[in-house]
């Protein structure tokens, strides 16, 4: 009997998804905190804000998104989730509301150190103007497949400036270390 349970043990830790470890997590960066919302386990830097939770706008679009700020009070990172879908289909249909259009889905592995999550990457673009100016920033969109019905969107956008502008660099690397460790809530990172 107790082979079998080992053999099993085995098994189970053989077929863990990757991007988390069996039995734990990926080893947080330094300055990095655990936060549970919206039925995610989300890691993200401690020096961000948040995460604030809003409600989803309609019964086929996202089921919540969460929001963190920089701490400028700028926002630095959105995550949107879906339930009963997949990555592909989500940034599929995504990519084909987009005016403009930017960068097609593509598969993209996010690794770090000996951890690796597969996601869909694209790009999109999105216009603001106010009293002072108008302008088109661009959105980074990494769709997550948490689990077989629960997908999560981890965007990252560009500044609001006049003009136009894209995700910094220094946004995008914490973009895909939040898309690496995400999970279910109440699970690993």
């Amino acid at each position: 009997m107790k082979l079998i349970v080992a053999a099993c043990l085995v098994l189970l830790a053989a077929c863990a998804p990757t991007g988390i470890a069996p039995g734990g997590s990926p080893t947080l960066p330094t300055g990095w905190s655990i936060h549970d919302a919206a039925g995610l386990r989300i890691a993200a830097p401690t020096a961000w804000f948040g995460p604030e939770v809003l409600p989803g706008l309609d019964t086929t679009g996202p089921r919540a998104w969460v929001v963190f700020r920089d701490p400028s009070g700028g926002e630095a990172l959105t995550l949107m989730t879906w339930r009963d879908a997949t990555a592909s289909s989500l940034a599929s249909a995504q990519f084909q509301s987009e005016l403009p259009k930017g960068d097609a889905p593509q598969q993209l592995n996010v690794v770090e150190g000996t951890q690796t999550r597969t996601v869909v990457a694209m790009s999109g673009y999105a216009h603001w103007s106010d009293a002072g100016g108008a302008g088109t920033y661009e959105c980074r969109h990494l769709f997550v497949q948490v689990d077989a019905r629960l997908v999560a969107d981890v965007i990252a956008c560009g500044a609001r400036v006049r003009g136009s502008s894209t995700p910094a660099p220094n946004l995008r690397r914490p973009q895909e270390q939040v898309a690496l460790r995400l999970g279910v809530a109440g699970g690993p990172p």
